[in-house]
């Protein structure tokens, strides 16, 4: 159902504009290339903020890796693992959460680092060579004043984790430690399956819930899990799309949620 996509990505518009992400265009639940699909760093800085505090999201950036079983007449069992862990981070900084975001050349990154007591959101957008070590860089400039390397990252901001509750900043822009760019309009690629999680969220589904993959939720999918008439549940669904980035469980979770707004 096209309606039921074209609605959901009403409603996820309409949630970018709640959270306060005025710079934000959703063209597709998924990520994928769409032109006028843009953003900008604060905004997902913003999005992530949000997205932490989701109990659902946050337990499943704890894992690294998560077992889907897939129904259906092809019953099957795969193992995704976490897109966010890697060395070239994760060695300086205690990573707490957050999404990568790929499509083609364009090499992205929201994430939530601990540090000496305290916790920052960090976003680098159209990173060069290994995003996870520019994001690095980012951290040991904003947060120690070392910078051993230039930094090649297109747009860049660094937030210090609010220490009130999040509702209570109505139109006050939060504070940013340090940022490049924050207000251009980039490519949000994946980042965008947060918003999209959270969107799906405020409608009356459970964990439980199944969702039959359908022809039209066929997207180009890098992960590739799965196919016409398989049957995974939201809680798979919300793996799939947090820990292996998978454009085709989006987009299922999309046309699901949009079909029961129509009913």
């Amino acid at each position: 159902m096209v309606e039921a996509i074209e609605i959901f990505i009403k409603q996820m518009n309409d949630m970018a504009q709640k959270l306060k992400m005025h710079n934000t265009t959703i063209k597709n639940p998924s990520g994928l290339s769409a032109r006028g699909q843009l953003s900008t760093t604060y905004d997902i800085a913003l999005l992530t903020l949000h997205a932490s505090q989701n109990q659902y999201i946050s337990e499943i950036w704890r894992k690294k890796e998560y077992q889907v079983d897939i129904l259906g007449e092809d019953a099957r069992q795969t193992k995704i693992k976490t897109t966010i862990e890697n060395q070239f981070l994760s060695n300086y900084y205690t990573l707490l959460g957050g999404k990568t975001g790929t499509l083609g050349i364009i090499k992205n990154l929201t994430a939530i680092v601990y540090e000496q007591g305290k916790q920052y959101i960090v976003v680098t957008i159209g990173a060069q060579g290994n995003r996870f070590h520019q994001t690095r860089l980012i951290l040991d400039y904003a947060l120690k004043g070392a910078l051993s390397e230039d930094i090649q990252i297109r747009a860049y901001t660094v937030m210090p984790y609010p220490s009130f509750p999040i509702h209570l900043s109505n139109n006050t822009r939060l504070q940013q430690l340090l940022a490049y760019k924050e207000h251009e309009k980039v490519n949000p690629a994946s980042i965008i399956k947060l918003l999209t999680i959270l969107t799906a969220l405020t409608y009356p589904i459970t964990m439980e819930d199944s969702i039959v993959i359908e022809a039209e939720d066929i997207v180009e999918d890098a992960l590739n899990a799965l196919k016409i008439g398989d049957i995974i549940s939201v809680n798979d669904a919300l793996h799939l799309m947090l820990l292996a980035s998978s454009n085709i469980a989006a987009q299922a979770l999309a046309r699901f949620v949009g079909q029961k707004s129509i009913k």
